[in-house]
C-alpha cells in the first residue's frame, strides 16, 4: 500500500512539474509559430496564441482586436507567407530581446515585422509586436 502512495505522489509531483516549467518558448520559437500561425490559421488565431496571457493581452485587449483583421488584409493582398528570413536580434539587458524579420509572399512582396520580448516571472513573452511594408519606417532604427 505504501508504495502505491509513493508512486501518486511521484506521479503527482511529475505532472505538476512538468505544467510548471512547460511555460512559454523561447522567443524565436514564439515568433515562428506565430508566423507560421498566419498561413494555417489566419490572423486572429495567431495573435491569441502569440499574445494568451501576457502583459500586452491584458493592457491593449482592444488594440490586439484590431490589429488581426488588418493583418488578414494585408495577407490577402500579399498572399500567403512563403518564407521568412531573420534580419536582426538585439538584447536590451538581461529581460529584453528584440526580433526583426522579413516574411516574403506568395505575390513575392516582402513584410517587415518586429517583436519585442520581455522576460516577466521567468519566462519569455511578447511585449509588442508590429508589422509593415516599408522598409524605411521598421528599419529607420539601426541601433
Amino acid at each position: 500500500m505504501n508504495l502505491m502512495k509513493s508512486q501518486i505522489i511521484a506521479l503527482l509531483l511529475l505532472l505538476t512539474s512538468s505544467h510548471v516549467f512547460a511555460g512559454r518558448p523561447e522567443p524565436q520559437a514564439q515568433m515562428d509559430a506565430f508566423l507560421r500561425a498566419l498561413n494555417e490559421k489566419g490572423a486572429s488565431p495567431a495573435v491569441d496564441d502569440l499574445c494568451k496571457g501576457t502583459l500586452l493581452e491584458e493592457q491593449k485587449k482592444g488594440q490586439l482586436s484590431a490589429v488581426a483583421p488588418q493583418i488578414d488584409a494585408v495577407l490577402k493582398v500579399y498572399g500567403k507567407v512563403v518564407r521568412v528570413e531573420n534580419v536582426d536580434k538585439k538584447s536590451f539587458g538581461e529581460s529584453f530581446l528584440r526580433l526583426r524579420a522579413i516574411s516574403y509572399h506568395n505575390s513575392g512582396a516582402p513584410l517587415f515585422w518586429e517583436f519585442m520580448f520581455f522576460k516577466a516571472k521567468g519566462e519569455w513573452q511578447v511585449y509588442i509586436f508590429r508589422f509593415n511594408d516599408q522598409f524605411d519606417k521598421v528599419f529607420a532604427n539601426h541601433d
